[in-house]
Formats: C-alpha cells, structure tokens, sequence
C-alpha cells in the first residue's frame, strides 16, 4: 500500500464534512480538549502522557476542522482560541517562586539574562518575530491551496508533537515554557536588590536592574516562549499536512522549533543579595573581584553559588516542573 492509498483512506476519515456542524472532528476535538483543560484547572497538572495526548488530539482536531470549513478566518479563529489556551496554561502551570528564601535564580533563556547585553536580547526578538511572522504568512498562504496530505497530519502528531515536543521537559525541542511566576518574583526584587553572578574571565559581578528593563524582558520572554510557541506547536500538524513533498515534509520537521529555541541557553546562575545604593542601575556593574557578596559563602570560577548551592544544583529549586 503506498503513501497515496493510505491518504485517500485517512481522506474518508479525516475529510471535510458536508455541514460545519455535521463534523464530528469539531465535537470530538472540544470535548477531548475542554475536558483535559478543566481537569487541569481543577486538579493541577500532573504530567500525565495520555492525558496530553488527549489534549493534543482534541485541540488538532478542532484547528484542522475549522481549517478545512472557514480556511483563513478558521485559523484567524484557531489563533483566537490559541490566545485563551496560553492564558490558561499560564495559570495551570504557574508554580510561585521565593526569591528571599532561595536567594538565587537560574537563567536558561536571553531574556532572564539580566546581566547579558539588552541590545543583543532586542536583536534576538526582533529576529525571532521575523521569523514566526513568515512562518504565519507561509501558513496562511498555504490555506489556500488545495493540497490535504493527512498522512502528514497523523505523522505531524505521532512524531513530532506527541515525540519532540511535549512532555519532554527541557529536552524539549521547543525549549521550556516561560516561566511567569519565577519572573514575576525577579519583577518583584527589581530596584530593591542586587544581582551577582559570574562573567567571562571568571569575575564576579554585581549590579541593580530597573523595573522597566525587567518588564521588557519578561514580555518579550512570555510573547516568545508562551504565546509564538504555543501558536507553533499546535499550528504544525496543519502546517505539515499542506505540505505534499514527503522530503520537504521531513526537513520542515526538524527545522519548526529552531525558531522558538533561537533564545535558548546554558543555563546560568544568578544570585539575589543586599542593595547596595552605590551601585550602578539596569546596564552599569560593578566589578568585585576577589569578594563575593553577601549572600554567598564561596566561589567556584564555574559559576555563582550560595551557601552549598552548585551551579544547576539549587538547594531550593526554581526549575519549573514539566510545563510542556
């Protein structure tokens, strides 16, 4: 059996419907999706992998059928519902963040490395939004067309989301999630603290970061890694089914995340210490080499650590649980 007579079977299965309302993909698809959410809002998320994939499924099912009836307005309409879904996985997933109990927090993107070059992190924005913008265009333009490969489709679920995307932790191939609640807790210390951590040639350096400098940040990190990666992750399956070349659709495959991962780092450590009003705000530091400050007891050239704190080894994890 070839690729072409399993599509014409999964055609019959998975093809447009007369009547919008006759579909049972959109009734099945709702069911399957709202039912996970609510679960989730009601009992926490517990990383559970078939309940994912329910939720997955469930959510497919509703964007390719409002695809295949309202073609452009249906993914006008798929971003809109895209938009309510980010939404409440922030509030699913949102795990409150102590920064005063653990006097430290880890960067594992450019827009939580508060002590990295703001020029750079705009750069990358504004490069990451180009990207997802054409993406969207090569979407939408798409639409039009008349190809429908749902072998690609499946393919796109089985192995790309339900394999590469979700519930892979930071392995990932999206990268991790943004991470509301420990930002909102950075945004909470901004013009109050101090922040130390080990730069290039082993110093140590410590400096004060402005309110408004840490909002920018956290919006460009909750735009990228919640609502673009969100919008991506679930856009792929339809994107992959109106591609018709199985080899563009393989290296359509591994090249989609590289978009939403283009802000991803090693992760670093950053210590929270005592202001000090002599130091310089948002951009200037303050070198003090040869002295750690308060809140640590020892140095390794490594990274930054606290008490018996190691870097990636916090003593009170601010590391998100599967978020995924």
């Amino acid at each position: 059996m070839s690729l072409d007579d399993i599509n014409t079977v999964l055609t019959v299965i998975l093809g447009k419907s007369q009547e919008w309302h006759t579909d049972w993909k959109l009734w099945i698809g709702l069911i399957l999706w709202l039912g996970v959410i609510s679960k989730w809002v009601r009992h926490g998320y517990e990383g559970i992998y078939w309940l994912k994939a329910t939720y997955t499924i469930g959510y497919d099912l509703t964007i390719l059928h409002l695809v295949q009836h309202f073609g452009k307005t249906g993914l006008h309409m798929s971003f809109a519902t895209l938009l309510f879904q980010t939404i409440v996985s922030t509030y699913v997933f949102w795990k409150p963040r102590d920064l005063a109990k653990s006097k430290s927090f880890t960067a594992s993107s450019l827009y939580e490395d508060i002590g990295g070059s703001v020029l750079q992190v705009h750069f990358l924005f504004v490069g990451q939004l180009s990207l997802l913008l054409m993406y969207f265009c090569a979407l939408f333009r798409a639409a039009d067309t008349e190809t429908r490969n749902y072998v690609h489709w499946v393919v796109a679920y089985f192995a790309v989301q339900m394999s590469s995307f979700f519930n892979r932790g930071s392995d990932s191939q999206l990268g991790q999630v943004w991470d509301g609640a420990l930002w909102q807790e950075v945004m909470n210390s901004a013009d109050k603290v101090n922040f130390s951590c080990t730069v290039f040639g082993g110093k140590v350096k410590t400096f004060r970061v402005s309110r408004g400098h840490m909002i920018s940040r956290g919006l460009m990190g909750f735009i990228v890694n919640s609502i673009f990666r969100e919008a991506l992750a679930f856009t792929v399956p339809v994107m992959l089914m109106l591609v018709s070349d199985p080899f563009e659709f393989v290296g359509s495959c591994l090249a989609l995340n590289f978009i939403v991962t283009l802000d991803d780092m090693e992760a670093k450590e950053y210590l929270v210490v005592d202001a000090s009003p002599s130091l310089p705000l948002v951009d200037g530091f303050t070198d003090v080499q040869g002295k750690l400050p308060e809140a640590a007891s020892t140095y390794s050239p490594s990274g930054c650590n606290a008490g018996t704190v190691v870097p990636g080894q916090l003593q009170d994890s601010n590391e998100p649980e599967e978020l995924v």
